[in-house]
């Protein structure tokens, strides 16, 4: 490995210095191609350094519920226990966090924009909606005294919320906590929605921390109206590490749930903790089926999260430790391969599933008690929470220490941190070696062939030089000039060729993408039945109630799926166009067409013809020919949906309106694709008349430079054919260094 880091570190040391001795030489060398060679030196520069950058910072995702503690771990697993993080807020309203380094901390903080607060705004009174319809319900039944005369207190608001409240989906109580929040903390929403604000973090750690908790913090005055935030800390532990730590499950803004999957879909590893205590519950489940992205999750790892506390269910007093231990870890490895495996028997199950598959048996850890193990070894008194878990602990089990080294190794953080961190790292180091080796063995050739081009004219100078003189070089220039001119009907005519098959291509290509939608339409629409308690009046009078009971249909759809169709078609459509472009414009055939016509102009049984007189000229201008390529850009297509939907499930009418914004907004991306299509087809067209109009000329005026070079040295043949000899030389040890690496 070292090795290949060493060999390319040379190889770019060595064309770099290939291209100073060529520029020295600069009055004995055709100054495009010391251009080219430049610009080629500097781009292979260039690209290393950015694979170097892009590929070296690893990126780390956690998901899961705020109940599974997902801050402790990142204090944990990255800041070795240290509190840096601020205090998760509750799971209704936790931001997503990116987290990064900087020399100079700072905190970006992004609110919610308008539409994203009426959504919220909406759904919060749907809660009271609901609330309202059930107390009118309980109203209508009340009955103040019962025969024997006791009193009933009469249903209330809060009564009836607590009543029915985990009956209420998560996103719309998610929401009723978010304008709560606002409107204890009496704050003007609409003096910051929408905005973007920075925080300094020049202070000291703490106070930066502290300042934080203002916007991210469970009791922050900002916290309910911040959509994301970005925190970078002078961290040496965050060198070449970024952190996306993500809302609790069930994001209840739709905005910011595209966010954190966007986010997560750049991540090396993601993280998803479950608490043991209710490990890969339906919550889970429902999050890795269906909110977290369907493709590009590139490694997945189960984290069963607060251990200590599993451990602590294991129903045996008394029992040794390592049996409550090995037991408990075996029931939840049983649980985690069990419940995967039935996921991933679905013909529909996403990508992220199978990667999770392949990381179990999952990995089991002890934030707390790695917290503890570090006061202990800091002599630092424990907080209550700690201490009460390992008092509970020593009671419990025989075997149990409370020494720092037994409570590491049951934290499992270092050896998580270890296997998984250190895996990754290698395998990022690798994969830059790799991609640094290939984009070395790529651009060999090229600058083998630039050399190979260089050494062909310089010979050809140096012949010429010793060979002509100032008149016969200008002689020359005139017959090659009227041979050329002879062939320009003959080169527009391939130009115009290509054109004509360029549009017959594009034109198929337009009909193939409208074609694709059909294969995109729909959405999966999930039913589900909700039981309500009815009480109606009855008998004589209606004084008796009876209690009965009524069943709702509910169809829902996930908005995901139809923004996620957007995506896939457009990745199609993609696919459809790279495959279509190495048909559209076949640049070696074009290439071969025009070299077989530039020499056919001229009679190679003439002796006075060197061939090599018109292929050094031919091959500069030939090494121009491109045509326009097409860009496709997917940003915006997401947004017609978001603004039309604030919330990730949509029940009834509304499915129906998402359909039809689902296949309004495909059509509207093939049609901008036919577009783009149509543009290019003229661009190409444009592109290919003008290069026919100064192929010819083009190759006049690499005549002329080339000769102008030759007359000008004229002025000191002698020192000029023995600075050739010199050139020639190097130029040929430098191909050999080349081929060498």
């Amino acid at each position: 490995m070292m090795h290949t880091k060493v060999k390319d570190e040379e190889f770019l040391q060595t064309i770099t210095r290939i291209a100073g001795v060529l520029e020295q030489s600069s009055q004995f060398i055709n100054n495009e191609q010391l251009f080219e060679f430049r610009n080629k030196v500097d781009n292979i520069k260039q690209n290393l350094a950015t694979i170097k950058e892009t590929e070296r910072v690893l990126k780390i995702g956690i998901v899961g519920d705020v109940k599974a503690g997902k801050s402790s771990f990142l204090n944990a697993l990255i800041f070795e226990g240290e509190s840096v993080l601020p205090k998760a807020p509750t799971p209704m309203t936790a931001a997503l966090t990116k987290i990064g380094h900087s020399e100079t901390p700072y905190a970006k903080i992004v609110y919610y924009t308008d539409y994203d607060w009426q959504g919220i705004e909406k759904l919060s009174k749907e809660y009271d909606t609901l609330i309202q319809r059930k107390l009118g319900e309980e109203l209508k039944s009340y009955i103040p005294t019962d025969i024997s005369g006791y009193a009933y207190p009469p249903p209330t608001y809060e009564s009836v919320e607590q009543m029915i409240m985990e009956s209420i989906p998560v996103h719309i109580r998610a929401c009723k906590e978010l304008t709560r929040m606002v409107e204890q903390s009496n704050l003007d929403v609409y003096e910051w929605l929408g905005k973007t604000q920075e925080i300094n973090g020049l202070a000291s750690q703490k106070a930066f921390i502290q300042e934080l908790n203002q916007y991210v913090g469970s009791n922050g005055t900002f916290t309910p109206i911040v959509k994301h935030t970005e925190i970078y800390l002078d961290n040496p532990l965050l060198k070449d590490i970024e952190v996306i730590d993500t809302p609790g499950l069930n994001d209840p803004i739709l905005s910011r749930s595209r966010k954190t999957q966007d986010f997560l879909i750049n991540c090396d590893v993601v993280f998803l903790l479950s608490y043991v205590g209710q490990f890969l519950g339906e919550r889970d489940i429902q999050f890795l089926t269906k909110t977290l992205p369907g493709e590009g999750i590139r490694k997945a790892v189960l984290i069963g999260s607060k251990f200590d506390s599993g451990i602590l269910d294991y129903k045996v007093r008394m029992a040794p430790f390592t049996e409550a231990f090995k037991k408990s870890r075996q029931t939840f490895n049983t649980q985690a391969v069990h419940n995967v495996e039935e996921l991933t028997k679905s013909q529909n199950c996403p990508p992220v599933l199978r990667n999770l598959q392949e990381s179990l048996p999952p990995t089991f850890i002890s934030s707390l008690m790695y917290a503890a193990a570090k006061h202990i070894q800091d002599n630092v008194p424990l907080p209550e929470e700690e201490q009460n878990v390992i008092t509970q602990m020593k009671k419990r089990f025989e075997g149990f220490l409370d020494t720092p080294e037994f409570l590491f190794q049951l934290s499992n953080i270092e050896n998580t941190k270890n296997k998984i961190f250190n895996e990754l790292k290698i395998q990022k180091e690798q994969t830059i070696l790799e991609r640094v080796s290939d984009l070395t063995s790529s651009q060999k050739s090229h600058i083998l062939n630039m050399l190979d081009n260089i050494h062909i004219a310089i010979l050809k100078s140096q012949e010429d030089l010793n060979h002509y003189d100032f008149e016969q070089l200008q002689q020359k220039l005139k017959a090659l000039r009227s041979k050329l001119n002879s062939i320009r009907i003959e080169v527009k005519s391939i130009f115009e060729k290509s054109s004509i098959d360029a549009q017959r291509i594009l034109k198929d290509l337009e009909v193939d993408i409208a074609k694709e939608i059909d294969n995109f339409l729909g959405v999966t629409v999930s039913t589900r039945t909700e039981t309500r308690e009815r009480t109606r009046s009855v008998g004589f009078l209606g004084l008796k109630k009876e209690h009965y009971t009524v069943t709702d249909t509910i169809n829902s759809a996930n908005v995901h799926e139809a923004i996620s169709s957007l995506r896939k078609y457009t990745t199609r459509t993609k696919e459809l166009v790279n495959r279509e472009f190495r048909s559209l414009f076949n640049l070696n055939d074009v290439k071969k067409q025009l070299k077989d016509a530039v020499i056919g102009a001229f009679d190679l049984s003439d002796e006075k013809f060197n061939e090599r007189d018109i292929l050094v000229p031919m091959d500069i201008v030939l090494g121009r020919l491109s045509i326009p390529s097409l860009e496709i850009n997917t940003h915006g297509y997401d947004e017609a949906i978001l603004s039309k939907f604030s919330t990730g499930v949509i029940e009834g009418n509304a499915i129906s309106e998402l359909m039809y914004e689902q296949e309004k907004m495909l059509r509207e991306i093939s049609n901008d694709i036919v577009k783009r299509l149509q543009s290019l087809a003229e661009q190409i067209n444009n592109s290919l008349v003008d290069q026919a109009s100064v192929f010819v000329d083009n190759i006049e005026k690499q005549l002329t430079h080339n000769v102008e070079l030759v007359q000008n040295l004229l002025k000191d043949k002698e020192k000029s054919i023995q600075k050739y000899e010199l050139l020639v030389e190097q130029v040929q040890s430098f191909k050999m260094e080349i081929r060498h690496h």
